[in-house]
This record gives structure tokens, C-alpha cells and sequence, in this order.
């Protein structure tokens, strides 16, 4: 598959006509609560998944937060697919989508896995 069939399909199955600009990206907005943008990888063989979950939280309740991320994210026990990062103190969500043998509901079902990783840990930056 493509990324245009995946975007395609993707389209077709929210109702909403979605499509890569010219470097490769899509950025959606959710309920007001999320970003996530879309991204074509330079050789064209997947789609990377990524958001920014906030600014990580100073003192002990950040350094608690990152053990917590990090034990979730160990084997993908809590987080799936999805893995954290840091990008300054920005805690960022990422997830990479293999177009190889995908499927027309495969960029949904990631994006929706995706989706409820965020609602979990955003809630979780937000209480500190």
C-alpha cells in the first residue's frame, strides 16, 4: 500500500477528506485536545504517528512521570506500539506505521490505538 491508498482509505473511513501537503504531512486536530500529525518517512515505507503531550513536569512528579512512561513503554506493556520521547522538556508520542502488507484499515486502527495512549498519559502530565 501506498501512503496516498492509506490516506485514501483513512478518508473513506472517517468521512473526511484527508491528504499529505507537498513535504509529506497532515496535521488533525481532536475534540480540541489533541494534535497529531502525520508524516510521510523520506524512503516512503511508512507513516510515522507523532504528538506532543505537554511540557514534562518539574521536581519529583516529572521524574516520576518518566519512571512511569518508561515502565508502560518497556515491551510495549502499557503503550503498544506507541513510544515516548523528549524534545527539549516537551514529551512527545510517536508511533511508526508500516505500509508494507497494510491493509485498508490499518492507518485507522493505528491511529486509533494511538489516540487512546495520548487520552491516557496526557491526563497524566495534566495532573501535575
Amino acid at each position: 500500500m501506498t501512503q496516498h491508498e492509506a490516506m485514501e482509505a483513512l478518508s473513506q473511513q472517517t468521512g473526511i477528506t484527508l491528504a499529505f501537503n507537498d513535504r509529506g504531512l497532515c496535521r488533525l486536530r481532536f475534540d480540541g485536545r489533541f494534535v497529531v500529525d502525520m508524516e510521510v518517512t523520506d524512503d516512503e515505507t511508512a507513516i510515522y504517528l507523532y504528538s506532543r503531550l505537554g511540557m514534562l513536569p518539574a521536581g519529583d512528579y516529572g521524574r516520576e512521570v518518566l519512571e512511569r512512561m518508561m515502565r508502560a513503554h518497556c515491551l510495549g506493556r502499557e503503550s503498544g506500539k506507541v513510544c515516548f520521547g523528549l524534545d527539549d522538556n516537551a514529551v512527545m508520542a510517536f508511533a511508526r506505521v508500516e505500509l508494507a502488507g497494510a491493509e485498508e484499515r490499518t492507518l485507522y486502527t493505528e491511529l486509533e490505538a494511538f489516540l487512546d495512549v495520548l487520552a491516557a498519559w496526557v491526563d497524566v502530565l495534566q495532573a501535575g
